[in-house]
């Protein structure tokens, strides 16, 4: 899910079991339609469990239900199809009974402008769906889902008026036919009421190709607290950690895409043995310690200093779902902190990063010691 590949993918799995399916039914079928997953198609009454089962022979993974239509009508999208007695087809806009209806709350914190857009297309979408009604049905169900939104009368009255009208606009700020003629530029604004609609009028005036995209600051990420339970540190993947010596200033700077619990259990086996080897007191030429050495920095550096590694104060300073960028991650953190890390382990870094780094390690420098600072003033009685 969200990959941008998933609609296409999921579009060829359906034609090819769409031609699986219907190379086996052993009658022509005159309407078989497909959106995505949904399919609508017209079956002898006897043949219904033959077509399901064929359907859903294709693959366990892909299993369908299916509904019949009841009084010639079923539903299907967002609009009910009614068969008439001359087999013709009518159709109705369609809403699910479980449906909330609510849409753009008129009340909501958007711009006036983007609550008409919705008024217009919802109009429209239901004035096309709907060839089975009158004018005046269409109207009533317009205005009812309207009200449920909080739309005032006045203006849900202004529009269904103009219903029939070939193209519903009160945007003063609309481009002409020249204007549309020239290459548009976009720009982002910051949605405060009232401000925002003047800005974008006053810059569409002597500005005809800037078009101004409200951007809501209201958002639920700064309404409601973060429901969704944290991962553990220990639990997380695909990361560039950090581990503090306790006996200078350095620290070594790692990555891995597995848990962090993981990559810490191979660093406190590595210790261990350092340790058994430590014991038995052997010379800094020997075979296994040298090995044992070449493992990591961490370890190297805990072998020829003495120095200890705090792995219980392990900090995660970045993550990555690409693997591939983990790598350039850890390089750009190696070079923008005191590290005891191989030098080998930034040669794959280009050049082009240098001055980049440097500006921000000269300015996280001065955020810290400007936090020192602080916090000693802060100290003071």
């Amino acid at each position: 899910m969200g990959d941008p590949l998933s609609p296409t993918v999921a579009d060829l799995v359906m034609e090819d079991l769409m031609d699986y399916a219907v190379s086996r039914l052993n009658f022509s079928s005159p309407v078989i339609r497909k959106f995505v997953d949904d399919l609508i198609l017209t079956v002898p009454r006897d043949q219904i469990e033959n077509v399901i089962s064929i359907f859903n022979s294709y693959s366990p993974h892909l299993q369908f239900t299916h509904e019949k239509e009841q009084d010639n009508r079923i539903p299907f999208l967002d609009m009910t199809i009614i068969r008439l007695s001359d087999q013709s087809i009518r159709t109705e806009w369609y809403i699910k009974p479980i449906a909330s209806g609510r849409f753009l709350d008129f009340k909501s914190f958007h711009p006036f402008q983007q609550k008409i857009n919705m008024i217009t297309s919802f109009i429209h979408r239901v004035k096309q769906l709907s060839t089975a009604l009158t004018d005046d049905q269409i109207k009533q169900i317009i205005d009812k889902q309207l009200q449920l939104n909080h739309y005032p009368a006045s203006l849900r009255h202004r529009f269904l008026n103009r219903m029939n009208e070939r193209a519903i606009t009160t945007d003063e700020s609309c481009p002409t036919q020249d204007q549309t003629n020239s290459e548009k530029q976009y720009r982002r604004m910051p949605y405060i009421p009232f401000l925002t609609d003047k800005i974008s009028k006053h810059l569409g005036k002597d500005y005809p190709n800037i078009v101004i995209a409200a951007k809501n600051i209201k958002t639920n990420r700064e309404l409601y607290t973060r429901l969704k339970e944290k991962v553990p540190t220990e639990l997380r993947s695909n990361i560039i950690y950090q581990i503090p010596c306790t006996n200078c200033s350095s620290s070594y700077i790692g990555m891995t895409s597995n848990y962090l619990k993981t990559r810490l259990s191979g660093h406190k086996s590595n210790i261990n043995a350092l340790n058994r080897l430590t014991e038995r007191q052997v010379p800094p030429d020997d075979p296994t310690l040298e090995n044992l050495k070449e493992k990591t920095a961490l370890i190297k550096h805990s072998a020829e200093t003495g120095h200890k590694f705090a792995l219980d104060k392990t900090n995660i300073l970045d993550h990555h779902v690409n693997t591939r960028a983990l790598a350039i991650l850890e390089s750009c953190h190696i070079l923008n902190h005191e590290t005891i890390n191989k030098r080998s382990d930034t040669d794959n870094l280009s050049s082009s990063y240098a001055g980049i780094l440097q500006t921000l390690k000269t300015i996280n420098t001065k955020i810290r010691r400007d936090t020192v600072t602080n916090t000693t003033t802060s100290n003071v009685p």
